[in-house]
């Protein structure tokens, strides 16, 4: 999750893994409350009042840079971390009560807020809650009692306190989450078209002698993604981008294949490590991510003039093996939000030639003769739903393959189900071995 810097600086460790140690020694070091950080001694209220002043507590920490709300350390009206203060537990008003509670009390839902129980060692049966509140790009979020969509109020935290916004401030915010939807799409189309002009470097390159690349590779599949909440993730150094590379590669291993699992050696791009060969891509510091896959394209074997052979099963296990490699990078930068993703299919040896979708070998009928679609498809996952469920990978992979074999004229894909489900059945043994699982 994307939160301060300064809140990991301060508290000694990133705050999803505080122990009731790491809050005495804020309590030791009399750590300030600020724009990030709310020290509160009781727990939340079951009343009306209780339920608007978490959600604006909440929303006010999203509205401003993201922060910690923590329950259960007396500031003293000091603002500052003066004593342990671990609360009991309350029936009924554990973490489901909190989620609920901002579900209905706040508009538009805050997406990945962090709810943790900290057992204290030092009273036994007491906890501290430690809410981590991520900065929301849908901001600016409003606090309405259910039901009440008249009467609203916008919080931000200004210092140690939390303020309403005035109603040009509030015009002000909604003009500025368009203003940084634009510059998301922007930024895609920013890294996409870098990828590709890398991706065509490399594969016409030639510069050892002999023929380009292109003449074995002729066709790829790119997967272009940017976080809506940019990370960052240090490449300036060949120390900085060895250590990204590795850390990608074991994270592009956890995939449904090992596919988008890149060779070495690490190459130099500007705050970006790249990697050639297949895949071919760019791992940028603010989270985005661009790899190009190469197509399962055949000649057939009893029309060698005819349309080329382009495997659809293949194709679509790309793009979910791409999907979770895009939404792991992002992730591992500290990015949070949605991800933006934009998928394509390309063809660089200059031939005209048709192709032919072909869903299974056995398969007495495949699709027209077409040529590659020359439009990209893009869609929206939520990152923390990739990352935590391999289904959401595949619904976000089943959204762009699904308008690219529009374009081919395929009704659907053949292996993915809108639902996040792949057809096991409908694999054939060299496909079904190559799923990690």
């Amino acid at each position: 999750m994307a939160l301060p810097a300064r809140l990991t600086a301060a508290l000694g460790r990133h705050p999803d893994h505080l122990t009731e140690d790491d809050l005495q020694r804020a309590v030791d070091s009399e750590i300030p409350e600020g724009i990030d950080l709310d020290w509160k001694k009781e727990f939340y209220q079951g009343t009306e009042a209780g339920k608007k002043e978490l959600a604006k507590d909440v929303s006010a920490m999203a509205n401003t840079a993201g922060g910690m709300v923590v329950i259960g350390v007396d500031d003293g009206n000091q603002d500052h971390a003066h004593a342990l203060a671990p609360v009991e537990p309350v029936p009924g008003r554990g973490e489901e009560w909190i989620r609920s509670v901002l579900a209905n009390w706040i508009q538009p839902v805050i997406p990945n807020v962090g709810v943790r129980v900290v057992k204290s060692a030092v009273e036994e049966g007491r906890m501290y809650w430690l809410l981590t509140v991520p900065p929301s790009p849908q901001a600016p979020h409003a606090v309405a009692a259910p039901g009440n969509d008249y009467h609203f109020r916008v919080h931000v935290r200004n210092g140690t306190t939390t303020r309403t916004l005035a109603e040009s401030e509030i015009a002000q915010r909604y003009r500025d989450r368009f203003q940084a939807a634009s510059d998301d799409v922007d930024r895609l189309h920013q890294v996409a078209d870098a990828g590709l002009g890398y991706l065509s470097s490399y594969l016409t390159s030639t510069e050892h002698g002999g023929s380009p690349r292109t003449t074995y590779y002729p066709a790829w599949v790119t997967l272009a993604a940017v976080p809506a909440v940019r990370g960052t993730y240090p490449l300036t150094t060949q120390a900085e981008r060895n250590a990204a590379f590795d850390r990608f590669v074991n994270l592009a291993r956890e995939g449904i294949t090992t596919r988008v699992q890149p060779e070495r050696p690490v190459l130099v791009g500007r705050r970006q490590a790249r990697f050639e060969g297949t895949p071919t891509g760019q791992l940028h510091q603010d989270g985005s991510f661009y790899a190009a896959l190469t197509l399962q394209l055949t000649n057939d074997h009893f029309d060698s003039d005819g349309p080329n052979r382009l495997s659809q099963r293949a194709l679509e296990l790309d793009l979910v093996a791409l999907v979770q490699a895009a939404a792991a990078w992002a992730a591992e930068t500290g990015a949070a939000g949605d991800l933006m993703l934009s998928a394509a299919l390309h063809r660089y040896d200059g031939s005209d030639k048709l192709v032919r979708l072909v869903v299974s070998d056995s398969a007495f009928e495949h699709g027209a003769p077409t040529r590659l679609p020359a439009t990209p498809a893009q869609t929206t996952a939520d990152l923390a739903a990739v990352i935590n469920d391999k289904r959401e990978a595949v619904v976000a992979a089943w959204a762009l393959v699904s308008d690219l074999l529009a374009d081919m004229g395929s009704h659907q894909p053949h292996a993915l189900t809108p639902e996040g489900d792949i057809l096991i059945d409908r694999l054939n043994p060299e496909f079904r071995h190559a799923l990690t699982g």
